[in-house]
């Protein structure tokens, strides 16, 4: 198996599992203790990442790809506080397959901005996926 496709199933699995017991915890905790407990356990790991990657980490020169790459992070940060917080109101089996529409934005995104091609394929998947969300989640 090639390792970008041993990578996105290994990632896929653990966002899995992070939908499940994210849905776990909130039972007893409030939406604002769980996002803090969760990135509370995101900095666990951040000094393996640190010690691991450092050998690959530049801060000069900067250049306008360190602001995307921040602005990633604070994104996905925000996302996470909208998640938790659908979380705490709704199934699990709802909150996580709506949000994992996320995909078919970044295709339109990509496609608008980065001129990525836009197929016949790429409007099915989009089509089916929103049709999926549809039946998963009602």
């Amino acid at each position: 198996m090639e390792s970008w496709l041993a990578c996105s199933i290994a990632a896929t699995v653990l966002w899995g599992c992070w939908g499940f017991i994210a849905k776990l915890a909130s039972r007893t905790l409030s939406w604002q203790n769980l996002l803090l407990l969760s990135y509370g356990g995101s900095l666990v790991v951040f000094p393996v990442y640190l010690i691991y990657f450092s050998r690959h980490l530049s801060f000069f020169p900067v250049r306008p790809d360190y602001l995307f790459a921040v602005s990633g992070g604070i994104f996905s940060s925000l996302a996470g506080l909208f998640f938790y917080h659908a979380l705490s109101k709704q199934e699990a089996s709802r909150i996580v397959v709506i949000t994992s529409m996320y995909p078919a934005i970044t295709v339109l995104l990509a496609c608008v901005f980065l001129q990525e091609p836009f197929t016949i394929k790429k409007t099915i998947g989009v089509i089916l996926a929103v049709a999926a969300v549809y039946l998963l989640s009602v």
